[in-house]
């Protein structure tokens, strides 16, 4: 890859992932430090709310933010590593994104562009409505403080969701690239041969070691993230059914969304690693070689089996399926809890 291209691609990707790539370490210890700071924030925090769901809500975020501070040093101690990470796809295939994937990457940047303002203005908002209906007396330079503390650990979150989900965009884009030379088989008038495929296949198997290494990197966040949302998502739809107000949905509304868009481009990287078995099947109708056809078969074999993508500890893959039934089970209970409480 060219320095230009990379230049421009890096430019797109965020400020953490513009910092590790181009060796500004600097910039992601600090936004590092800042996560400790809300971290500590949050603990400060507890002196002034009561209640089991505010209580454990406060707690998970602050071991959450120390989380993301250790991941976020260790990743520019192994910054090098990382790199590779993120360009290992380009480095084994040397092929360029596609129109239709620059289109992609400009559609989901836009959104989470969108997002990022909704999101920082809503909890800009809440924690000054969560600050004025306060039943201590603060000092008059407290809400400066109170509220600047809050954007610190709110736009670092922000900057690491982005990280985040350029890494799973980057995922995205590698199996379009090989769903795009599938497709170009497919349509392609000449008759197959062995190697066509084969070249195929190598194409998704980098895939996949490309989703496989990311997943490494982000394993132990993804784990504490999922158990993290499904706890504060129980807890918030208790606390709206129980207590509602103008804070407690807005923030129960903030989880969820975090929640969705996380989740969204995770499972979407098992749902493009299936979804061009169709494709791959139809190449069976493009040659009448047996070994050109047993490749076919290997290929089909491997993509039905269904296991790439983001994984809970490396126990399992965390599928539409996946969330779907979490997403249920928690509901149910959620829904429940009041009742039983009563």
């Amino acid at each position: 890859m060219n320095t230009v291209n990379e230049s421009n691609r890096v430019s797109k990707t965020g400020i953490i992932t513009w910092a590790l790539l181009s060796d500004q370490k600097s910039v992601v210890l600090i936004v590092a430090f800042g996560f400790v700071l809300d971290a500590l924030t949050c603990f400060e925090d507890l002196y002034f709310v009561s209640g089991a769901y505010q209580i454990t809500r406060l707690v998970l975020i602050a071991i959450r933010h120390w989380l993301i501070a250790f991941l976020l040093v260790a990743l520019c101690i192994r910054r090098k590593k990382y790199s590779d990470y993120i360009t290992h796809f380009e480095r084994k295939t040397n092929i360029e994104l596609t129109p239709s994937t620059v289109d992609y990457l400009s559609k989901n940047r836009l959104i989470f562009q969108i997002f990022t303002l909704i999101h920082g203005s809503v909890c800009i908002l809440l924690v000054y409505l969560a600050w004025y209906n306060a039943s201590f007396t603060f000092p008059a330079y407290a809400p400066v403080i109170f509220i600047g503390l809050a954007a610190i650990g709110i736009l670092c979150f922000i900057a690491f969701l982005r990280f985040f989900i350029e890494a799973c965009l980057y995922i995205h884009t590698c199996f379009m690239r090989v769903e795009h030379q599938i497709d170009t088989l497919n349509n392609s008038t000449n008759a197959l041969s062995i190697n066509d495929i084969r070249k195929v296949r190598r194409l998704y198997c980098f895939a996949v070691e490309t989703t496989e290494k990311l997943n490494y990197l982000f394993m132990p966040v993804i784990a504490f993230y999922f158990v993290m949302s499904t706890v504060k998502s129980h807890f918030s739809i208790v606390h709206v059914i129980s207590d509602p107000s103008i804070v407690t949905l807005g923030t129960s509304l903030l989880e969820f969304t975090n929640f969705i868009l996380v989740t969204y481009h995770m499972i979407y990287v098992n749902h493009l690693s299936t979804r061009i078995y169709q494709s791959v099947y139809s190449l069976t109708y493009k040659t009448d070689s047996l070994f050109a056809n047993k490749e076919v078969h290997l290929f089909l074999l491997r993509i039905e089996r269904g296991d790439v993508g983001f994984t809970f500890l490396d126990l399992f893959v965390i599928t539409p399926t996946y969330v779907t039934t979490l997403a249920t089970i928690s509901l149910t209970i959620a829904l429940a809890t009041p009742a039983l409480i009563k």
